[in-house]
């Protein structure tokens, strides 16, 4: 199975996600190349559970591959599912030698398998390896390398502060500050694991694979199970222009300012404001979308 020929993928990274000197860089300088197409893939696409949400819940199901490409070439996105499986694909398509992980984010559920991110090996050299996060809503604005034996850099993008570590044979992501369930002060043993001021966020397996096939039954229950995501609870769609943050949550702005902060303000107008604000900031999105997303969403809560 394939998502994008080369050309199109080509076509894509360039007239899409503006990355320049595509064709020339994969023969000259890949690991920048990889750093860039990541940075893109969250700059120009939006995160979005608008998608799921603009189904009734007992229709709700996983995308298909001709959905997820579309909503992609579009610029809607979606979530990790469809960002970062596209991610793959496109990767693949240019050459790279990518494939697929299972991961289990542990923000407020815990249900294993629920997240899926990229590994890239033998971008720079042989043997080196590359994690690919662009569909999370927190920025990660580089290929992260996994060649540290227990610990990555600290990183600070956007305004989250976030590094990776070894812990039982997988490979953790971390985050401090900007972490919004770390600031709520919330405990709940089911999903915590904290290493002194760092909480982790997700966990990824150390194998991979090519084959999209095995992530369906995983997926099916995210797409259909409440109590596999979070995103069945919630309204949001967050954006990455200019590497700034720009969110729309339920009934709240979160917009990222000079110093690296989130501002939020309430969005006044109750549900139609909140329509309004979406269409405002995200104007990529279609109206009917957004729409049928809120009537859902109310309907369900």
């Amino acid at each position: 199975m394939s998502m994008f020929t080369k050309d199109e993928a080509l076509s894509f990274l360039k007239n899409n996600l503006k990355v320049r000197d595509v064709e020339k860089r994969l023969e000259t300088d890949r690991r920048s190349l990889l750093d860039d197409f990541v940075v893109a893939m969250q700059t120009q696409l939006v995160f979005q559970n608008l998608r799921l949400l603009s189904v009734p819940k007992a229709q709700r199901r996983r995308q298909t591959v001709e959905e997820i490409k579309s909503d992609l070439l579009s610029g809607v996105g979606g979530l990790c599912y469809n960002l970062n499986v596209s991610a793959f694909f496109l990767l693949q398509a240019l050459g790279y030698r990518a494939s697929m992980v299972h991961a289990t984010c542990t923000s407020s559920v815990l249900f294993p398998d629920n997240h899926v991110v990229v590994y890239v090996c033998d971008v720079a050299t042989p043997g080196d390896k590359f994690l690919v996060e662009v569909g999370f809503g927190f920025p990660t604005y580089r290929a992260i390398s996994l060649d540290f034996e227990k610990e990555s850099p600290e990183y600070i993008d956007s305004f989250i502060e976030y590094k990776y570590i070894r812990h039982e044979g997988k490979v953790l992501r971390m985050h401090r500050k900007g972490c919004p369930i770390r600031a709520m002060g919330k405990k709940n043993p089911l999903v915590d694991f904290v290493v002194g001021d760092w909480r982790r966020f997700y966990l990824v397996e150390p194998e991979s694979t090519t084959q999209l096939a095995e992530f369906d039954e995983d997926f099916d229950q995210v797409f259909q199970n409440p109590a596999a995501s979070p995103f069945h609870g919630s309204f949001r769609v967050i954006g990455f222009p200019n590497r700034k943050a720009v969110m729309v949550v339920n009934q709240k702005t979160m917009i990222e300012d000079d110093k690296g902060d989130l501002q939020v303000s309430a969005i006044e107008g109750g549900d139609d404001g909140v329509v309004a604000k979406v269409k405002e900031l995200f104007p990529v999105l279609p109206d009917q979308l957004v729409q049928d997303a809120m009537t859902n969403f109310r309907a369900s809560s």
